[in-house]
């Protein structure tokens, strides 16, 4: 509560102008944005680029923020829908890298890094309704109505993904096995 009635603070002040809240509204969230938009996008330097935009849009829109609600989820939401954005602008729903071990996914309370290099293998579709649903904590009604999908489509990939996902660490766990 303690958090929400600074932030409530900082708001106010950065609605009068205050610069120094302003930056310090902006370190305090950066961490959430970034970790929202590196989880859809599996790019840093376009994780950068979208916190970095979603950041100016929360805090340019603070006027229009209901102060009485926690700020982290909306910025979460604008990060993820300007992550969303950028993917489909620039048309790279594509297959990434394997994720490498570091970053905010990594940390304690993160996927582990096979499951992690599981999901980076999948299809762009369906790595993209994963993340949203497991790492990001959204709903499958949410993620339909951000990705413009019927509920029905964003279900079966999630099914399917799952199934991917299950199928591909077995298959790793009897290969360590056989491996030892």
């Amino acid at each position: 509560m303690l958090r929400r009635a600074d932030d409530r603070i900082l708001i106010g002040l950065v609605r009068r102008g205050s610069a120094a809240a302003y930056e310090r509204l902006f370190r305090k969230y950066w961490p959430v944005a970034w970790a929202a938009a590196h989880a859809v996008t599996f790019d840093r330097a376009l994780a950068d680029d979208v916190a970095q935009e979603a950041m100016e849009r929360v805090l340019a829109r603070l006027d229009r923020f209901d102060d009485a609600r926690p700020l982290g989820p909306w910025v979460k939401q604008i990060a993820v829908n300007r992550a969303i954005d950028e993917l489909r602008r620039d048309r790279r729903l594509v297959r990434v890298e394997e994720p490498r071990e570091e970053g905010p996914l990594w940390q304690e309370d993160a996927p582990d890094l096979a499951l992690a290099q599981a999901v980076a293998a999948l299809e762009p579709e369906k790595r993209l309704v994963v993340v949203l649903h497991y790492w990001l904590d959204y709903a499958v009604r949410e993620i339909a109505d951000m990705l413009d999908l019927p509920i029905g489509t964003v279900t079966s990939r999630l099914t399917r993904a799952r199934n991917e996902l299950r199928s591909g660490l077995e298959e790793r766990e009897e290969d360590e096995e056989d491996a030892a």
